[in-house]
């Protein structure tokens, strides 16, 4: 049950709701026999009966001191996911009209070239998510066989590629080996191009490497799980002109 529990979790319950919730599904109605069964306090199981019955998962019958509880059917999950996906579509909106008036006026400080460091999986997920408020609406990419996007998992590449297209960012990527046409056609077919660098550097890149704006930013493999980025236009510059000399002698993608 570790997967629903999880899955619960994410829709919003708390530990002892998903618990609760859970022994009800098993076929268990009473207060007191979810108290037996599920080994908590009986305030707890009270106040979790109360929370699920406000979200419309469970009903309640009886007199006082001999009530019984009732699970509504399943399907009720799927409203509330949908609630929350409505939910977090509206606060994405909110947040990216909100962005442009919150932007922070850069002390002469922040006006030199800055390079920062980031680790673990979560904050290079997070540093990559936020390359896509690039101004120039471009990022140009070199990215080895072996990288953090195809080793962190489908669904993270997914969330990236809907959000850049979203967001109509255009890229030119670089990479190393070609890779399976579907995959071409799913999340790099419009927007984006592809190509092949040429067979002797591969196998020379371990980093990939993102150029937007002035920004230059290397993600490393997800067993390193870190990133740096440099903000620098003079850095930026000059690795573009490195990016433009392997486009220039890169093989096309074949679609």
């Amino acid at each position: 049950m570790n997967e629903p529990r999880k899955h619960l979790m994410d829709l919003g319950l708390s530990d002892s709701e998903v618990t609760v919730y859970l022994a009800m599904v098993s076929g268990v109605r009473t207060a007191r026999d979810l108290v037996k069964v599920t080994r908590l306090k009986r305030p707890t199981v009270y106040y979790a009966l109360g929370c699920l019955e406000k979200r419309g998962l469970t009903s309640k019958t009886g007199l006082a001191g001999d009530k019984s509880f009732t699970l509504e059917p399943i399907r009720k999950l799927a409203i509330i996911a949908k609630e929350k996906a409505l939910e977090f579509s509206k606060l994405q909106k909110h947040v990216d009209e909100m962005i442009p008036s919150l932007v922070a006026t850069p002390s002469p400080a922040h006006q030199k070239p800055t390079v920062a460091f980031y680790e673990g999986v979560d904050a290079v997920k997070n540093t990559i998510m936020e390359m896509l408020y690039c101004k120039s609406g471009r990022i140009n990419s070199i990215v080895p066989k072996e990288n953090f996007f195809w080793q962190i998992g489908k669904d993270f590449v997914e969330l990236f590629v809907e959000e850049r297209i979203r967001r109509n960012i255009k890229t030119k990527n670089i990479w190393e080996n070609a890779v399976d046409k579907k995959l071409i056609k799913q999340y790099y077919e419009g927007f984006s191009q592809v190509r092949i660098m040429p067979e002797v550097m591969r196998g020379k890149f371990q980093t990939t490497i993102f150029l937007y704006d002035d920004k230059t930013l290397y993600v490393s493999s997800k067993k390193n799980s870190y990133c740096v980025l440099i903000t620098s236009k003079e850095h930026a510059d000059t690795m573009q002109a490195l990016f433009d000399g392997i486009w220039n002698v890169s093989e096309q993608h074949q679609k």
